[in-house]
């Protein structure tokens, strides 16, 4: 019975600080009793948000010294009925965050998200203790919130993404009040001076120089304060990062100025690091988005710097959340308040924005690093991020446990969100071997993931090799209890939802699985590859940063993503026989021209790809199976 109750308290993310299983289970319906007194365990700092759970077979009770530390009890007293199936475990539970403000961040600037998709990710943030919602809502493609002082802002001439689409006053409003509902803290981002391609096309302006500007921007960012008591909204973000185009010149004494005018208004100002500097008399928070940068701060920091999920496919949320240490810096003079990870969508995702939910992992993300922030790190580990450790070592041994947490998540997000969809599926079973495709050397075996990188342009994520010769081979053996046809994600190319299409010189033409010549074989017969709905596009030119109004990378970024990413088409029938079956990928060695990583993505799936699950009795192997030369054809 003990292990029944681990097994369960063992599933809960955030995983508590504090956990002691206790013989039996509660009844559903047991009273609960709440008492209001300090958590003596918790730090000072977030003694606020701290709370004891006591679960007993006559009644739960919880200790919280406020309603939020309650909130919180009440959050893992529900997942607890949830994932034992309606009854509660006995135990003790003491618990409170590792960091003050837990975030997630989504642009609504480049792309709009309609009010549907941004209750559903408040929603889930609640679930999970995230108490932060940072909402980009300006950039180069639309101003994305009403403006009744100059309404011209939302004139549809001055949108080139969902023409006309934005958050009235009204909207705006809602959210805020369906957050503070949950418990959490809208932080608005108007994003100036840079990305104001719809500010100067709605304004009339040439530049962000014209004497015009910083009186018009500080009058939006009062009314931008007016929409919500300063209570409720204590965070304004002006953006000021990336203001390097010619018609983003501005006068230096205006990011003051609205930082100023943000302070009147009884709120600190935010400002991405790298980016504008404010003075030192001015009441301001710095968002870091580059590693090295809080260090050198001054004010208060948020760390938001490689944490952006966008740009990586289903299978490497698990080592980032895993192995990415928020706040982890030592040096520094500056108090770290919090961390938020970050989907930004720089390419276009055309009319059906909802499609962001499968094209960025938004809800693993939010669940993962819900966790990440709350219970924490001690340990940052940029090896193992795009290379997961070696099965039988420690490290390997927590991804494993952090998997099992996500998957058991997932399948209560299904329940709670069917509409919504959750791409991920677990590993770390998987084994591939990996050698070079010109001189048959082996490059690695035992790598237990189903994204693979075999080279990548950041040494420090450890891929296998710098630069291979030939290409390279990836092989795996499964072995199958009988005949069966299973869905499969494959992919060759490594298109993600962030500069979807940067570093790929052109997709694949029909018939092909890359534009290299990649081959995908199941005990030697060829995988036909999808049916591409937009089959050998190509980038008709590179872009540079400073000539254009919009500094995109190159002109596909205007094409939506359709099947290109593996999660937003079907899984490809595979089939596999009854005993051992031999996989082989072989990518072909990309142009040296090309920036991107290359790797490949395997993996049997069941359901969809907006539901997956994992194929729960297949076996795996690095190595051919010690039945005979005759193991790769699947005998």
């Amino acid at each position: 019975m003990l292990l029944a109750v681990a097994a369960v308290t063992g599933l809960l993310m955030p995983r508590p600080q504090f956990v002691e299983a206790r013989l039996g289970f509660a009844d559903a319906t047991a009273p609960v009793t709440v008492v209001h007194y300090a958590i003596v365990e918790a730090p000072t700092e977030v003694a606020d948000e701290s709370y004891a759970l006591d679960v007993s077979a006559t009644g739960v009770t919880i200790t919280a010294s406020t309603e939020r530390g309650e909130r919180y009890a009440r959050v893992t007293l529900e997942q607890l009925k949830k994932l034992s199936g309606g009854r509660v475990p006995c135990c003790r539970i003491a618990d409170w965050p590792r960091l003050r403000w837990r975030g997630f961040m989504n642009d609504c600037g480049k792309n709009f998200l309609p009010m549907e998709g941004l209750y559903a990710i408040l929603d889930v943030m609640a679930r999970y203790k995230m108490n932060l919602f940072h909402w980009h809502l300006t950039d180069y493609q639309g101003w994305r919130l009403e403006s009744k002082k100059f309404p011209q802002l939302q004139r549809p001439d001055t949108f080139t993404r969902q023409v006309g689409k934005y958050y009235t006053q009204e909207d705006f409003k809602a959210i805020v009040a369906y957050a503070k509902e949950r418990g959490i803290t809208v932080m608005p981002e108007l994003d100036v001076p840079g990305h104001t391609l719809a500010f100067r096309k709605a304004m009339g302006l040439e530049s962000m120089e014209d004497p015009r500007v910083g009186r018009i921007v500080t009058e939006l960012f009062e009314e931008l304060c007016s929409l919500a008591d300063a209570e409720t909204m204590p965070f304004i973000h002006l953006g000021t990062d990336e203001a390097r185009l010619a018609s983003e010149k501005y006068d230096r004494s205006w990011p003051d100025l609205w930082a100023r005018a943000v302070n009147a208004c009884g709120r600190k100002a935010v400002v991405w690091a790298p980016g504008i500097r404010l003075a030192k008399d001015c009441d301001a928070v710095e968002m870091a988005w580059f590693d090295a940068y809080v260090t050198n701060a001054v004010s208060p920091v948020i760390d938001a710097s490689r944490m952006y999920h966008a740009s990586w496919d289903p299978f490497d949320v698990l080592s980032h959340v895993a192995f990415t240490r928020p706040c982890r810096w030592t040096e520094t003079r500056a108090p770290v308040l919090g961390a938020v990870t970050c989907c930004w969508h720089d390419d276009n995702i055309g009319d059906d924005t909802m499609k962001r939910f499968r094209e960025c992992m938004i809800m693993p993300s939010i669940v993962g690093f819900a966790e990440n922030y709350w219970t924490g790190h001690v340990e940052d580990r940029l090896e193992f991020i795009k290379r997961l450790p070696s099965p039988g070592t420690p490290a390997f041994a927590a991804v494993e446990a952090l998997e099992r947490r996500m998957i058991a998540q997932r399948e209560l997000i299904k329940r709670f969100r069917p509409d919504l969809p959750f791409p991920f599926v677990g590993q770390t079973r998987m084994r591939w071997r990996v050698s070079d495709a010109e001189t048959g050397k082996i490059l690695a075996t035992d790598v237990p993931q189903a994204t693979v990188w075999a080279y990548n342009e950041r040494a420090k994520q450890n891929a296998l090799i710098a630069e291979p010769c030939g290409g390279v081979v990836f092989e795996t053996w499964i072995k199958s209890p009988d005949d069966r046809t299973v869905g499969c994600w494959i992919d060759c190319v490594k298109v993600h939802g962030e500069y979807g299409r940067d570093g790929v010189e052109r997709m694949p033409k029909r018939g092909e699985w890359s534009a290299e010549g990649a081959e995908v074989r199941v005990n030697g017969e060829p995988i036909p590859p999808p049916e591409w709905k937009q089959p050998g596009l190509a980038a008709k030119e590179k872009i540079d940063v400073l000539e254009r109004d919009v500094p995109y990378m190159n002109d596909l970024l205007e094409t939506p993503l359709v099947d290109e990413l593996f999660a937003l088409r079907a899984p490809t029938p595979t089939r596999f026989r009854k005993g051992w079956n031999h996989v082989m990928i072989r990518l072909p060695k990309k142009s040296r021209r090309l920036r991107a990583s290359t790797g490949m993505t395997f993996c049997p799936i069941e359901g969809t790809s907006e539901h997956p699950r994992e194929v729960s009795d297949f076996e795996y192997s690095a190595v051919p199976p010690a039945y005979g030369r005759d193991c790769r054809d699947g005998k």
